[in-house]
């Protein structure tokens, strides 16, 4: 081929990161982990902030459908209020590591739990998701430990469901004083 030449292909210096850096939205203008649009991921920040700050450590995620209705400008709060009411399904999903937070989710029954998690889904329609027809709430323990699931329609109203057996009572044993991992063989 003529006419063509090798070329060499740099990467850029990286820079230092910043101690200071802020939490900033990626290229896509939001960020796909709390949300599968702009407004569900900006409501899951929001409500995680809010837990935060009342000690109660949960990751929340939200998926809506019909998930383009969320596709909004951001800086538009009256698009945004529109977007809400039309959605009509909704997955939620809160999940922690904290011990405290999960005692605290067992600590009141199998009851409790469940209108703890009716509280979230109460929170949400009153900031708008009035249209919702079916929704799932699933609460995990840790990364892999899905612990209960609370569904809710129209027709057949809540539904809550807990597959771990509260793990058999130990959130609400005392830690044990050793270490849970086997002693190292000595030499």
């Amino acid at each position: 081929m003529s006419g063509c030449s090798e070329a060499q292909v740099t990467a850029p210096p990286t820079a230092t990161a910043s101690p200071f850096a802020l939490f900033s939205l990626p290229p896509i203008g939001y960020n796909h982990r709390f949300g599968n649009n702009p407004v569900t991921a900006a409501d899951a920040f929001a409500l995680e902030r809010a837990l935060f700050a009342k000690k109660e450590y949960w990751e929340v995620a939200l998926s809506a459908q019909p998930y383009a209705v969320g596709y909004v400008d951001a800086l538009n709060p009256q698009a945004d209020a529109a977007a809400r009411p039309a959605f009509t399904s909704l997955t939620m999903v809160i999940a922690s590591e904290s011990l405290p937070t999960l005692r605290q989710m067992v600590a009141n029954g199998d009851a409790g739990q469940k209108a703890y998690c009716i509280q979230f889904l109460d929170q949400l329609r009153s900031e708008g998701y009035t249209g919702l027809t079916d929704v799932t709430l699933t609460v995990y323990f840790g990364e892999s430990d899905r612990h209960a699931t609370l569904t809710w329609t129209r027709k057949a109203g809540y539904s809550y469901t807990i597959y771990d057996n509260n793990l058999n009572g130990l959130l609400t044993r005392p830690l044990p004083s050793a270490t849970p991992f086997a002693t190292p063989p000595q030499r």
